[in-house]
C-alpha cells in the first residue's frame, strides 16, 4: 500500500514535531501511497456529468462502487468533489461513554494528527458503522480538515454541526446528522486501511467522486482508463444533446448512440 518500501515508523520521521501523538502507530497501517496525479484529478473535476457517467464505466470494469443518497447524503445541494481517499476505521470505545465521562478519559480518535498526516485535496473516508447514532466528525475537526484544503468528507455513519459545515463550504456525505458527540463513544481502530463504507470497499489513494446523485469509488489502478473513457462518453454526449435540442430525428440521433446506450 505504501509507494516506498520504508516502513510507517520510519514515514512518520518527516512529521517529526508536528504530531501531537494521538495516533498509536501500530494502527497507522500508511503514510505514503500512491495518489491519481492531480493533472488526472482536474480532468475528472471537468466532466459535465461526474457519478453517473463513471458509474455506467466502472461497471463495464466489473466495480460496482456507486452509493447513492439514499444511504450517503450530501449535507448540501451542489455538492461536488473529487480527491484520493485517506481512510479512517471508528469502533466502539471499549468502556461506555458514562464511564469516560465520570473517570475524564478520551478514547483516541486521532483527530488533527490525520489531518496532519493527510494533504490538500484529499478526502476524508470514514467507517463509523459501529457506532452509527455517534458523531464521527464535528464543527471544530471540520474546520481543520477544511483549512487543510480537503475536497470533502464521506461518512458511512453521523456528523454534527452541520450547519457550521455547510457554511464553511466543506462538502460532506453522510447518513445522517445526530447531537450525540462521538469523543467518549468511540475509537481510531485504524488510519489509511481497507474501509467498507456502505457496502464499498476504499482504500487509501483510491479516487472518491460525489454529487447530487451520490458517491462513487474508482479504484486507484483503474483511474487513468476509466477517465479516459468517460472524456469519450461526455464527447458523444454533447454531440447527441445538441442534436435532440436541435430536433434531430429518432434515427439521426440514434446513429450517434445507440438508444440502448441512454
Amino acid at each position: 500500500m505504501s509507494d516506498n518500501t520504508q516502513t510507517v515508523a520510519e514515514q512518520l520521521k518527516a512529521f517529526e514535531g508536528q504530531l501531537l501523538g494521538l495516533i498509536p502507530v501500530d494502527r497507522i497501517r500508511a503514510v505514503n501511497f500512491p495518489r491519481p496525479a492531480p493533472d488526472i484529478i482536474e480532468r475528472y473535476k471537468r466532466l459535465p456529468d461526474l457519478t453517473s457517467s463513471i458509474a455506467d464505466i466502472l461497471d463495464q470494469f466489473g466495480v460496482d462502487s456507486a452509493i447513492p443518497t439514499t444511504l450517503l447524503a450530501p449535507l448540501a445541494p451542489g455538492q461536488r468533489m473529487v480527491g484520493p481517499a485517506v481512510t479512517v476505521k471508528h469502533g466502539p470505545a471499549r468502556f461506555n461513554a458514562g464511564y469516560n465521562v465520570a473517570n475524564k478519559t478520551s478514547p483516541q480518535l486521532g483527530a488533527v494528527d490525520e489531518v496532519t498526516l493527510s494533504r490538500a485535496g484529499d478526502v476524508m473516508v470514514i467507517d463509523g458503522s459501529a457506532v452509527p447514532t455517534a458523531s464521527n466528525i464535528g464543527g471544530i475537526m471540520a474546520t481543520a480538515v477544511a483549512a487543510k484544503g480537503f475536497a470533502g468528507v464521506v461518512v458511512d455513519g453521523c456528523v454534527r454541526d452541520v450547519e457550521n459545515m455547510k457554511r464553511m463550504g466543506l462538502p460532506v456525505w453522510a447518513r445522517g446528522a445526530t447531537p450525540r458527540t462521538g469523543k467518549h463513544r468511540m475509537e481510531l481502530v485504524e488510519f489509511n486501511g481497507k474501509v467498507d463504507v456502505a457496502g464499498v470497499q476504499v482504500l487509501p489513494g483510491d479516487l472518491v467522486l460525489g454529487d447530487s446523485d451520490g458517491v462513487i469509488i474508482v479504484p486507484y489502478d483503474l483511474c487513468e482508463e476509466v477517465l479516459l473513457r468517460a472524456e469519450q462518453v461526455a464527447e458523444k454526449e454533447k454531440v447527441l444533446l445538441g442534436a435532440i435540442e436541435s430536433g434531430a430525428s429518432a434515427k439521426e440521433s440514434a446513429s450517434i448512440i445507440s438508444p440502448d446506450k441512454w
